[in-house]
């Protein structure tokens, strides 16, 4: 994930378990996205696309989607605070990273911001990484937002959950007998 726990949260807003009917919501809203070419930031090897997506509770959130036109391997998110414009690390892109920024809506309590974090995190699972794979890059100044904080922890709680429940592989393809 790339997000270090600095120590100031409260425990139980890391345990997955207060955050059960939280991700219900978020798994059951529709997701009702929509994705608008931005030619005049795109260069030859980097396409964006500003999105817009409805968060679990209704609101819009609206970022940039930038893929580089030679292919991607993997995906990261970032989000700008309320009053700055998400601007894309081509840097990043060019090595093959697909980069979702978005704006954080003003005045989002905590649990909503983190739903909003999860919700970029499915969109960007849509170029090839799954979400527990998406990287949620701090910004360069500054501790990590709380939300990425809580949100990579979930991410590696539902990733462990998944290997849990996957079938053994006897290294041939085949899944082995328990």
């Amino acid at each position: 994930m790339g997000v270090e726990h600095r120590g100031n949260l409260h425990p139980l807003l890391l345990e997955s378990g207060y955050w059960r009917n939280r991700l219900r919501e978020l798994r059951i809203a529709r997701v009702s996205l929509v994705l608008i070419p931005r030619p005049e930031l795109s260069t030859n090897g980097i396409q964006v696309d500003e999105f817009r997506v409805r968060a679990h509770d209704g609101i819009r959130i609206w970022g940039l989607r930038a893929r580089s036109r030679f292919g991607t391997r993997s995906a990261r998110v970032r989000v700008v605070g309320p009053s700055d414009l998400p601007r894309i690390d081509s840097a990043a892109v060019l090595r093959g990273e697909a980069e979702f920024v978005f704006q954080e809506p003003a005045g989002r309590r905590l649990e909503d911001r983190v739903l909003d974090v999860l919700r970029v995190c499915q969109l960007a699972g849509e170029v090839g990484a799954s979400p527990s794979e998406v990287e949620l890059v701090a910004p360069a100044t500054g501790p990590a937002p709380d939300e990425f904080l809580i949100a990579s922890q979930l991410l590696a709680d539902e990733a462990e959950a998944r290997r849990a429940e996957a079938p053994l592989d006897d290294g041939a393809g085949w899944p082995a007998a328990r």
